[in-house]
């Protein structure tokens, strides 16, 4: 007997409807699965109400590639999905020098309220915003996390209060996801004609909270494009990147906030995107220049899919 497990990056959606399959199932051999998404299982408290039942073998299936568990069977279903690409043609590889940081944020997690918010606010004229997610849909208002943004971070709720009229942010000439097929070249397709216009992308990985490692289409895309990024991600993301190959940007900007979780990364991200942000023109362009054999590295490990497969937990 099989299960999808729906869940965010603290709690799970469908929790009534996995604690019928529970008490259904005692007993019996039962197969979780996480949807192809990399949540921690402890986070979302998943490992709590197995517990409380006996079953004859549990096996999860999911792209954590850090999940473990004693007692339970982990199966990793497709955990490098996202870093099976095609090549993207070099017209949308450069950067026009219009904006220095892009923002391209669906679902309205607390972090992305909080990033957007301060961009709008504070960083306008030198990014480009895009949020696509309606604040005047009463079904889509379910998804916002504002209660913890604002439990998180109160100045960014103010913020987000400020401009949440706004909502949703539409970036010009850049199409709305299509989730099929789902892969990182069919996200990549609707967004291409906005890469050229920054330099910077500030990406916000869905699963930030927790021992979890998992790589979405939100990180391989400005990898595709050759544009340097600032992850808001679990903790040790950009470490477990560099085990596999991959380099990221400790030569040009201070990238400790790699060691922190939640909100005290949210906060160090902010504080570097305002150091990044009084740096002149000539100053970036001539960073831009200096990264372009990090750049180019990153792009050539994932169209010779030479990166390593495998990472080992930081402790």
């Amino acid at each position: 007997m099989s299960f999808i497990v729906l869940a965010t990056d603290t709690f799970i959606w469908n929790l009534s409807e996995l604690l019928d399959f529970l008490i259904t199932n005692q007993n019996k051999k039962i197969i979780l699965s996480t949807n192809n998404e990399g949540f921690c299982a402890q986070t979302v408290g998943l490992y709590q109400w197995i517990d409380k039942f006996n079953f004859e073998k549990v096996t999860l299936c999911t792209n954590n590639a850090l999940e473990y568990h004693e007692k339970y069977h982990i199966v990793f279903e497709s955990r490098w999905k996202f870093l099976q690409v095609r090549p993207i043609d070099y017209e949308f590889q450069k950067w026009n020098q219009q904006f220095i940081f892009g923002i391209l944020f669906g679902r309205p997690l607390w972090s992305r309220l909080g990033i957007m918010s301060y961009m709008v606010i504070h960083h306008k004229t030198i990014s480009q915003i895009g949020c696509a997610t309606d604040f005047t849909n009463i079904d889509k208002r379910k998804l916002f996390e504002v209660d913890q943004l604002w439990q998180n971070d109160p100045n960014s709720m103010k913020n987000f209060c400020d401009i949440q009229h706004q909502l949703p942010i539409v970036v010009p000439n850049v199409e709305s996801y299509k989730q099929i097929p789902y892969t990182t070249n069919m996200f990549a397709e609707q967004v291409k004609n906005s890469y050229p216009n920054f330099l910077i992308e500030i990406v916000s990985e869905s699963f930030v909270t927790g021992k979890t490692f998992f790589i979405s289409e939100k990180t391989i895309k400005p990898m595709l494009f050759k544009k340097p990024m600032i992850i808001m991600g679990s903790k040790n993301y950009l470490a477990y990147l560099r085990q596999m190959g991959f380099r990221t940007f400790t030569d040009f900007w201070d990238e400790s906030y790699d060691g922190y979780e939640g909100k005290d990364r949210y906060f160090k991200i902010l504080k570097l995107i305002d150091t990044l942000a009084t740096k002149s023109l000539q100053e970036l362009e001539y960073m831009y220049l200096s990264m372009q054999f990090t750049l180019d590295h990153n792009y050539q490990l994932l169209m010779e899919q030479s990166y390593k497969k495998h990472v080992n937990e930081i402790l």
